[in-house]
């Protein structure tokens, strides 16, 4: 069993040592990000993911006073 794992381990060694690094992306960025340059920056990375979490709570409020109603 051991020795599976170690050539499991030493295969996925060998492939990631061979992946080619991304050739299209800037080396060094050092300007800053334009986030809040779109809305749909806005909304997609801070609107949404609230709205998500909120919705989250709510649904456990009412899923634990349907439990305390059913005691």
């Amino acid at each position: 069993m051991r020795s599976l794992l170690t050539s499991l381990f030493s295969l996925f060694l060998a492939i990631s040592a061979f992946a080619q690094p991304p050739t299209h992306l800037p080396d060094r960025v050092t300007e800053p990000v334009n986030f809040f340059e779109s809305w749909e920056n806005i909304v997609f990375y801070i609107i949404i993911p609230l709205l998500i979490i909120v919705l989250y709570i709510i649904w456990r409020k009412q899923k634990k006073i349907e439990e305390e109603d059913e005691q």
